[in-house]
Formats: C-alpha cells, sequence, structure tokens
C-alpha cells in the first residue's frame, strides 16, 4: 500500500511539474450565487508513432503496472477505423497533429490542430432537464447526478492529445488554455431551406400532420419511420413530458423537452467550416469530399422547426 501510494504521488508530481497554470472555466458561481470552482492545468498525452501513449515522457501503460492497472486500453495502438487502417496512422497520415478538448463551463470546446469544431454545450437549466428526461429511461442515481451537474459546469479541466507530426511538417502549436474559446457567431444570411412543422402522436405512437395520420401515409404508399412503440409514448406521460422540439438556428442544432431546452450542438460558419476541412484531410480518397465541404457550411441557414406533441396522461 505505501509503495503504490508513493508510486501514485511521483507520478501526480511530475504531471503537475510538467503542465502550465490552472485553467479557469468562464463560469465560476453557481446559481445561488455561491462561489465554486475547481481549475486543474492543461494535461498533455503524447502518442508515439505506435500510438502508445505519454506524460512527460513516462509511459502511462508502464506506469498503470507500477500502480496495478491495466491502462493498456488508452493507447491506440490497435484502434482500427477501417480493415487494415489504424487511428493513429490515419491521424498521422492526415497530419493530425492535436485534439484539445476543453470544459469552458458552457460546454466541452473541441480544437483539432488549434480549429474549433462543432461541439456540445449546456447551460444549468439544459443540464437539469436533460436529467429529468433521462428519467423515462430508468437511468440509475439520477438525483445524485443532478446535484453533482453544477459542480462539472464549474470544472477547469483542459486535454490535449497530441499525435507526432508527419516529416517535414512545421509543428503546429497548441491554443492558449487561458485566453477564451469565442462563442458561435451568428450569421444572419438568408435562410437556405424553411421547413416548420407539428406531429402529433395518439396513444398508439401514430403520428399524424394537418389530420393526416401514417396509416393514411401508408396507404397511399408512403411509409414514413416517424412511429413510436406505446411503451414509448407510456415512459412520456409517466414523466409528464408533452412536447419535445428539433430546431436549427445559425448557431447550432437545439432541442427542447416541455419548452426547455436541452444541451445542444454548437457551431458557426467557421467551426462547419473547419469540419469539413477535416473530413477531406481524413478522408483525401473519398468521393463525398466535394459534397461534405458544400453541404456542412449550407446548415449554418437552415431554418428547421419539428414540435411533436404527445398524448397527456389521464389526470395531467
Amino acid at each position: 500500500m505505501r509503495k503504490t501510494v508513493l508510486v501514485l504521488l511521483t507520478i501526480a508530481g511530475l504531471i503537475l511539474a510538467g503542465c502550465g497554470p490552472a485553467v479557469m472555466p468562464q463560469n465560476t458561481q453557481t446559481e445561488s450565487g455561491e462561489q465554486f470552482v475547481v481549475a486543474l492545468p492543461q494535461l498533455v498525452v503524447d502518442f508515439d508513432a505506435a500510438g502508445n501513449p505519454s506524460i512527460m515522457g513516462m509511459n502511462l501503460v508502464d506506469a498503470g503496472k507500477m500502480i496495478g492497472q491495466d491502462l493498456s486500453g488508452m493507447g491506440l495502438s490497435n484502434v482500427p477505423i477501417a480493415p487494415g487502417i489504424k487511428l493513429i496512422d490515419s491521424l498521422m497520415a492526415a497530419n493530425v497533429q492535436n485534439v484539445e478538448l476543453r470544459q469552458t463551463g458552457d460546454g466541452v470546446a473541441v480544437l483539432v490542430n488549434g480549429k474549433a469544431l462543432p461541439h456540445i454545450a449546456w447551460t444549468d437549466e439544459s443540464l437539469k432537464q436533460a436529467t429529468d428526461v433521462a428519467a423515462m429511461f430508468n437511468v440509475q442515481g439520477l438525483d445524485l447526478i443532478k446535484k453533482v451537474l453544477p459542480i462539472v459546469r464549474r470544472l477547469g479541466v483542459n486535454v490535449v492529445l497530441r499525435f507526432p507530426p508527419q516529416p517535414g511538417a512545421e509543428v503546429i502549436p497548441l491554443t492558449d488554455p487561458n485566453v477564451p474559446i469565442p462563442t458561435p457567431k451568428v450569421d444572419d444570411g438568408p435562410d437556405s431551406i424553411v421547413a416548420h412543422m407539428e406531429v402529433k402522436y395518439d396513444g398508439q405512437g401514430v403520428p399524424s400532420i394537418l389530420g393526416i395520420s401514417a396509416r393514411d401515409l401508408q396507404a397511399m404508399g408512403l411509409n414514413l419511420p416517424l412511429a413510436l412503440a406505446p411503451s414509448v409514448i407510456e415512459a412520456l406521460q409517466r414523466n409528464n413530458i408533452k412536447t419535445m422540439e428539433l430546431r436549427s438556428k445559425p448557431d447550432g442544432i437545439f432541442v427542447y423537452a416541455n419548452d426547455v431546452a436541452l444541451p445542444n450542438l454548437s457551431w458557426d460558419n467557421t467551426m462547419l467550416l473547419n469540419a469539413a476541412d477535416l473530413y477531406g484531410q481524413m478522408n483525401p480518397t473519398s468521393p463525398y469530399v466535394a459534397a461534405v465541404k458544400q453541404f456542412l457550411p449550407a446548415i449554418n441557414n437552415v431554418n428547421i422547426d419539428l414540435l411533436l406533441h404527445f398524448p397527456t396522461a389521464d389526470g395531467q
């Protein structure tokens, strides 16, 4: 036991010695006005050409053996993405030198080679609403999760995965963890597509639009996969979820339950362009590169609003 504690302290000391200053989250105050923040230093995990991870030159698999833990699962040496193609080889071939995950307090920002990508965003209210919706799936420990979520938003966490550059390629520097990541910019351009509709479900999970049910559409030869199992309808009623809404905006995709937002996918035009460019880097021979580079930025101006109504249970 003493040896294990000593090894752990040694490893922690090495990690802290090699890390930068604490990364402060953008939110440090709770809704009740109490101060709470835990800011950790940026943690950089280096992978070699074989996919073996290390921190400050310390091999994590070997470090795990010292404390009796199997950390081999953290390596990328045996992670395939296609037959005969390993993830580490694909990343190096595309010159992906670093991937950064930063908990900003408003979500988990994702940067590849310093360029921001679409990412998950949230607020205290949306996280709480997500746990309420999760109740219909019988997720265990939701009461404790609700208490912990405000703490999670106020943790300063910044993890960087760094990969070997291509031979002769210029090294791409890491971003400054203390420089806030800009919030998505709203593009006020004209809508490319507008689609607003409401779908009403009956107690058997059969949907209808403007009084035309899925059964009517099926009789006309249109079989749309919109029906829900009666058990799903029962779960929605049991948790008093009367509406779900999917809405696209210039700064992301938003989902609402009973008119309250859930965690959303956040983006702007620059982030979508970065995602399209990354797809081209990772799939240079794909026949879909041109289509992706044209389609992804166009999502920014799509105006879609799909509102689902569910039957109310007796007594509600």
